[in-house]
């Protein structure tokens, strides 16, 4: 009877420490999710090879952004026609349709100088043009390979997951020869944030 009483009281005590750290694995954050990109599938600088998400310690998002060759703000900068970019296209709302609508959120990284790049999170709102909400951070690799964007989950409004898909454009160019989409457009993938 001891026996049995004792093998009651624990697994009692198991189901009590399962029960505790349940919710906390099913809001841990996605592992970091790996999205990678065909070489020389567009012209110019901007062919990105891989996208990489996670979570950080701080709880900021960080992407970063691996390309095919060396990418400088040189590259990125023009003086004559449109700018070059590299946006991280979000979408918030978990019912939101990528297919279907524009992202509501822009997390895009341009050129400020030829030596300095700028990363800023947009909102984008009905069909008006996208208003500044924040300012992520940005630095890149010491090969020049990689862009490392980190974003404050407030600038994104906090949401528990987002759908999302990264969009390079090369500086000078506006014909979709000149896009990089990752994964390939239209598709988008899934990430858990908290």
């Amino acid at each position: 009877m001891g026996s049995r009483m004792r093998l009651l009281a624990l697994t009692m005590l198991t189901a009590a420490a399962l029960s505790l750290v349940a919710p906390a694995v099913l809001a841990a954050p996605s592992k970091p999710a790996i999205v990678r990109d065909a070489k020389q599938d567009v012209t110019g600088k901007l062919d990105v090879q891989r996208l990489k998400l996670s979570v950080g310690s701080d709880d900021r998002l960080r992407a970063v952004v691996t390309f095919v060759g060396k990418v400088t703000a040189a590259d990125i900068r023009t003086t004559s026609g449109p700018p070059g970019s590299v946006c991280l296209r979000v979408w918030t709302a978990k019912d939101a349709d990528p297919k279907a609508m524009r992202p509501d959120r822009l997390v895009c990284v341009t050129a400020r100088t030829t030596r300095a790049l700028r990363a800023t999170v947009l909102r984008q709102e009905g069909t008006g043009l996208p208003q500044r909400v924040g300012s992520a951070t940005i630095a890149a690799s010491k090969t020049d390979r990689s862009f490392v964007i980190s974003i404050a989950p407030g600038d994104l409004g906090g949401p528990e997951s987002i759908s999302y898909a990264l969009e390079s454009t090369r500086p000078g160019c506006d014909r979709t020869s000149c896009i990089d989409t990752v994964p390939a457009a239209p598709a988008t993938r899934r990430f858990r944030l908290r």
